[in-house]
C-alpha cells in the first residue's frame, strides 16, 4: 500500500510539474505572439503612411499643370527644376541634371512646408545606351521626423556611414536655393 501511495504521490506531482510546465509554454507563446502582433501593428502603420503619402504624391503630381521651371548652376553643374504648388499647402520640387554618364533626380513633396515624401536617384547612364546600375531611394516623413526609408539597387545605402536623415538637410539646401531663384 505504501508503494502504491508513493507512486500516486509521484505520479500526482509529475502531472503538476507538467501543467505547470505546459501553462507556462502557454505564456510564452502567448507573449511571443503579443510582440510579432505589435511589430506587425509598426509594419502595418508604416506601410499604410507610405501608401496614404505615394497616393496624395500622385494625385497631387497628376494634376500639375501650371509648373514653374527655373535652370539653375549652383552646385556647378546645370539642374532643370520643375516647381508645382497647389491650393491646399501642397507642393512638389523635381530637380534633375546629368552629369558625365550620370543622371541625378531629386523630389521633394511637402504638405505646408514640411516635408512629407523624398526622393533621390542616381543613374549611370552613358550616352546613347540604357540605364546601368541605378540607385533609388524614398524617404517617408511624419511630423518633421523620418518614419520610413525604401531603398532599391546599388548606391548610398549601401555604405554603413550612410545617415538617411541628410534627406531634411538637403530639403533646407534645396528650398535655400528655391529662395534665391526666386529673389532674382
Amino acid at each position: 500500500m505504501k508503494k502504491i501511495l508513493l507512486t500516486l504521490t509521484i505520479l500526482i506531482s509529475l502531472t503538476a510539474c507538467e501543467s505547470k510546465k505546459s501553462n507556462s509554454n502557454e505564456k510564452n507563446v502567448a507573449e511571443s505572439e503579443t510582440t510579432i502582433s505589435d511589430s506587425e501593428t509598426e509594419l502595418d502603420k508604416e506601410e499604410k503612411l507610405r501608401t496614404e503619402i505615394n497616393d496624395q504624391y500622385f494625385a497631387e503630381l497628376s494634376n500639375c499643370s501650371q509648373n514653374v521651371d527655373a535652370v539653375t548652376d549652383f552646385n556647378g553643374k546645370t539642374e532643370f527644376w520643375r516647381i508645382c504648388e497647389t491650393d491646399n499647402g501642397k507642393r512638389i520640387i523635381q530637380i534633375d541634371s546629368h552629369e558625365k554618364a550620370t543622371l541625378y533626380e531629386e523630389v521633394y513633396y511637402e504638405q505646408n512646408g514640411e516635408l512629407i515624401y523624398a526622393e533621390e536617384s542616381i543613374k549611370y547612364m552613358p550616352i546613347n545606351h540604357y540605364t546601368l546600375q541605378p540607385w533609388t531611394c524614398q524617404f517617408y516623413a511624419e511630423n518633421g521626423k523620418l518614419v520610413s526609408v525604401m531603398s532599391l539597387g546599388h548606391g548610398k545605402t549601401e555604405d554603413d556611414e550612410w545617415n538617411p536623415e541628410i534627406i531634411f538637410e538637403m530639403h533646407k539646401n534645396r528650398i535655400a536655393e528655391l529662395n534665391k531663384i526666386e529673389n532674382e
